[in-house]
């Protein structure tokens, strides 16, 4: 298991609409071990148990999707 290490981070989403904001934040929390605390203009506030779940997120590939998702 990866050592425990919370951490806050900011992402930037690309939805275009809050409800795909919603649904980016709402990925994240069902995502083990993280959780969006607030939801602010194209920004999110997340904590993440460790680093690396931090740094999975930061990837943009969940943010991405979304913005697919929405584009449909």
């Amino acid at each position: 298991p990866s050592k425990i290490s919370p951490t806050l981070v900011e992402l930037e989403s690309t939805q275009g609409s809050e409800l795909g904001q919603v649904i980016y934040a709402n990925s994240i929390t069902l995502t083990p071990g993280t959780f969006t605390i607030r939801v602010y203009g194209n920004k999110l506030l997340v904590h993440a148990l460790s680093q690396e779940g931090a740094d999975g997120l930061a990837t943009g590939d969940m943010d991405r999707r979304v913005t697919a998702l929405e584009a449909n």
